[in-house]
């Protein structure tokens, strides 16, 4: 690692490690499953009941936020808080060793706003889905921005260590909790639940013709959205399918019907390991009030 970027680099990972984990492992486990072996996740619990005509999200990210378990971890707003929290605190810690300029340096959040924003870093789903109108100005190319990395050495990237240090100290993650590789857990064994769903399969079989009508033929959604996309902007090609993806996504009901099917695998997980998870919210509840104290008593940040 190149030291001189080494402080933004550890304040971003760790920023990203605390923002909603859910868009991190959809990417990574809707295809591939969870092994883990998880209480309500045995043979024979039989498949959630869904409605007759489920309602697809806007967007995958819209279909992950809505989902039962996005309700255990931290929001997307407590995740700003937390940001903040740590900055006010490395803040603090740099100037009380001499670098009062610090506060200029600071590598502002990245958190998206808008609706489209949103949906371009947080692609959901084996497939990718986002939202039409992000399909048509980017296509696939989707990615997490990274702020621009702060440059600082010697004894201020020394410094800058030891607070980064102190700071995780006063406010820990909660990442490698209980809680935490719980909902991970149960977050990767609902989404192989569902990839196995028979009526995720026909879905996935309406979704392949729809595209070949279109001229877009495919036999997979994660395979399309994973290339061959490689260029520096999408081409009109990519754009093309990306759009077209959109659309079939909706009408043959994959969307609607994976999101439903997901959701109901999800809640019975949920029941199933409602002590833990229960306490786990508690436990970042009690972070947020102590992040809260921390931003009242450091109005740096």
């Amino acid at each position: 690692m190149n030291r001189s970027t080494q402080p933004a680099d550890k304040e971003v990972s760790s920023f990203l490690d605390r923002r909603a984990y859910v868009a991190v492992i959809a990417a990574g486990l809707l295809a591939t499953g969870c092994s883990t072996a998880l209480t309500g996740s045995a043979a024979g619990v039989a498949p959630p009941t869904v409605g007759a005509t489920p309602t697809a999200p806007a967007s995958g990210y819209d279909g992950l936020m809505r989902l039962p378990l996005s309700a255990y971890g931290t929001s997307e707003q407590d995740d700003a808080v937390l940001y903040r929290t740590n900055e006010a605190l490395i803040t603090r810690c740099m100037r009380s060793r001499g670098h009062a300029a610090y506060a200029s340096q600071n590598t502002p959040s990245t958190a998206p706003r808008t609706r489209q924003e949103k949906e371009a870093i947080h692609p959901a789903g084996a497939w990718g889905y986002i939202g039409r109108t992000t399909a048509k100005r980017i296509g696939f190319h989707v990615a997490v921005p990274l702020p621009a990395a702060r440059v600082l050495t010697g004894r201020a990237l020394k410094d800058y260590n030891t607070c980064y240090g102190e700071a995780e100290k006063q406010l820990p993650s909660l990442s490698g909790t209980q809680g935490w590789k719980l909902a991970q857990d149960l977050f990767g064994e609902s989404f192989r639940q569902a990839a196995v769903d028979s009526r995720v399969g026909a879905a996935r079989e309406r979704w392949s013709a729809c595209m070949s009508a279109v001229g877009h033929p495919a036999d997979a959604p994660e395979e399309l959205a994973a290339g061959p996309w490689h260029t520096g902007k999408p081409t009109a090609q990519e754009i093309a399918a990306a759009t077209a993806d959109a659309s079939c996504t909706r009408s043959s009901g994959l969307a609607a019907v994976y999101f439903a099917v997901l959701a109901g695998y999800q809640q019975q997980l949920i029941s199933a390991n409602a002590r833990v998870l229960t306490g786990y919210q508690k436990q970042v509840q009690e972070q947020m009030d102590q992040a809260a104290h921390i931003l009242t008593a450091s109005p740096t940040a």
